[in-house]
C-alpha cells in the first residue's frame, strides 16, 4: 500500500482507535473514506483533519447492524471513489463496534443478537459486499480487543464477538 493513490476505508473511524488509524494512515500518504453511525460532527472533525494532513478524506453514515443495507453502501462508496477518480480501495480497516457491558446473568437475547450483528455478521457481510471495491493485492485487517484474551466481569458477550 505505497501507490499516491491508496484509498482506506475505515470503519468507525470518527473516534478511539479508528481515528487514530485515519490520521496515522493519511501521514503515510493514504486518501481516508470512514463511517459512523451516530456521530457525524466526530466524523466530520477526522475529515477536517485528515485534509490538513493534505489528503482526500469523506465520512460515510453506516450501521454495522444494518448488513442488508451494506449493497446500498458499497453502491455509495464507489461513486464516492469515482469522483476521486479510483476504482479501488487498498485497505478496509473493519473497526467498528460497540460495548456490550452486562453480567452474563441480566444480557437479553436480544443484546446479544445485536452484539453479534454488529461485531461478527456485520464486518463479514461488509467486507462480502465490498470485495468489488478492493483491489488485487489490498489489505483487509479485522480489529479485536484485549478483551478477546481475557474477560472483565460484565463483559463476556463484547469479549466473545471481538474474540
Amino acid at each position: 500500500m505505497t501507490s499516491s493513490s491508496r484509498v482506506v476505508l475505515i470503519t468507525g473511524g470518527s473516534r478511539g482507535l479508528g481515528r487514530n488509524a485515519a490520521l496515522a494512515l493519511a501521514a503515510d500518504g493514504a486518501d481516508i473514506v470512514i463511517t459512523y453511525r451516530s456521530q457525524a460532527d466526530a466524523a466530520a472533525q477526522v475529515v477536517q483533519q485528515v485534509q490538513a494532513l493534505g489528503r482526500r478524506a469523506l465520512a460515510l453514515p453506516l450501521d454495522m447492524a444494518d448488513s442488508p443495507a451494506f449493497p446500498a453502501f458499497a453502491a455509495q462508496l464507489r461513486d464516492a471513489l469515482q469522483a476521486w477518480g479510483v476504482t479501488a480501495l487498498q485497505g478496509l480497516l473493519n473497526n467498528a463496534g460497540e460495548a456490550l457491558y452486562a453480567p452474563i446473568a441480566e444480557t437479553t437475547e436480544a443484546q446479544f443478537d445485536h452484539a453479534v450483528a454488529v461485531h461478527l455478521k456485520g464486518p463479514y457481510f461488509l467486507t462480502q459486499a465490498l470485495l468489488p471495491l478492493i483491489a488485487d493485492g489490498g489489505r483487509i485487517l479485522n480489529v479485536s480487543s484485549g478483551l478477546a484474551r481475557f474477560s472483565l466481569p460484565g463483559s463476556s458477550a463484547y469479549a466473545m464477538m471481538k474474540g
